[in-house]
């Protein structure tokens, strides 16, 4: 076949040298093809971009001086792409099918209501999941391997540049979307290998970010009547990381709370407080 369909692939990268070659390599594998690749490279310093010009003259890359984080990486490329619809991968991860993009089309186009499809999802070390034609509610997504209708994103404020995006991420875009009324699903059909061990999550970097995306999040979302689940959930966070040895991280992530707070101030769009509990009732039972 060896055609395109209108979909455009998102990989943000950073600090992982050519690590992101062999994904393009398994994506060059699918039949059909994305219509579009963009690659966005935290703090650039010219050499990848040149080597992804010169391999892969395909890929449109964009490159940012400071550290936008993934979030960021994506949602330049999500503003930029030229489809309907858009992929994401980590610069680690990959389609497993080669009809991965014509299954993905067609999850869209046979469901108008849905916002994101995520993928079934494995990583290193483990099993390889079953392909199945299960389509199941979910309240947010995995950012590793997802797929996403791009006029319901630009319908939404979208991802904000964290340089650390966990604890933010996915949630918050999620929380967006459900506010806007868009869906959610995982999609068994869709399956992608996540070429990782996840030890990088030790890091004083990724607890100090972590705890601080968390007060973030309730104070971007939550009325003032939420400020007290808001603290609840940053307690227990805190407690998560003690519980888990990750100490180093934790005082400076709560101190840098109100700084991130500060920051983003013009984002603060507080969503209703039924909405909010309708959401998280959403993550505790599974049930919308």
């Amino acid at each position: 076949m060896n055609s395109t369909v209108p979909i455009s692939v998102i990989i943000p990268t950073y600090n992982r040298g050519m690590a992101v070659f062999s994904v393009l390599e398994k994506i060059q594998e699918c039949d059909p093809k994305p219509a579009e690749i963009w690659v966005h490279i935290d703090l650039t310093d010219g050499i990848l971009e040149r080597e992804l010009s010169r391999r892969f003259p395909n890929v449109k890359v964009l490159g940012s001086p400071i550290r936008l984080g993934p979030g960021g990486g994506r949602h330049r490329c999500l503003l930029a792409s030229n489809t309907p619809y858009a992929v994401s991968f980590d610069d680690d991860s990959y389609p497993v099918d080669p009809d991965f993009f014509s299954s993905v089309e067609q999850l869209f186009s046979e469901h108008s209501h849905v916002a994101v499809f995520e993928a079934n999802v494995w990583h290193r070390h483990e099993h390889a999941k079953v392909r199945t034609k299960s389509l199941v509610p979910i309240p947010s997504y995995m950012g590793c391997g997802y797929a996403i209708r791009v006029a319901a994103y630009r319908q939404v404020r979208g991802h904000l540049p964290r340089p650390v995006s966990y604890g933010m991420e996915e949630m918050d875009v999620s929380l967006q979307l459900f506010d806007a009324g868009w869906r959610i699903l995982q999609a068994g059909n869709l399956r992608v290998f996540h070429d990782t061990e996840l030890k990088h999550h030790q890091s004083s970097e990724i607890t100090s970010g972590t705890i601080a995306n968390v007060g973030l999040y309730a104070f971007l979302h939550y009325p003032f009547i939420g400020w007290g689940r808001g603290f609840l959930q940053l307690s227990n966070k805190v407690f998560y990381c003690i519980r888990m040895g990750r100490i180093g991280g934790i005082c400076s992530g709560l101190f840098s709370i109100p700084r991130e707070c500060y920051r983003n101030r013009q984002y603060r769009k507080p969503i209703s407080w039924q909405t909010l509990k309708e959401f998280h009732n959403f993550r505790r039972t599974g049930v919308r």
